[in-house]
């Protein structure tokens, strides 16, 4: 059984990529690198979030996947 500041390591780890990527789309908006009239920004950000997201699923599930080992 894993104690809770592992799985609060596991959690985070796997959240970073997610985490990552929305402070960078923060910072591009921030900096003011991406301005709102960035031909495609729209298409861009939900394929960002998308891969994002996805890595995090995969993360998280080999972590899942290896606990129950």
């Amino acid at each position: 059984m894993q104690n809770a500041f592992s799985k609060l390591l596991i959690w985070l780890i796997a959240a970073a990529p997610l985490l990552g990527a929305m402070y960078g789309l923060y910072w591009l908006e921030a900096s003011g690198t991406w301005v709102p009239e960035t031909p495609h920004r729209d298409k861009v950000t939900i394929a960002v979030l998308a891969a994002a997201m996805a890595a995090t699923y995969v993360i998280r599930s080999w972590f899942f996947k290896r606990g129950k080992r």
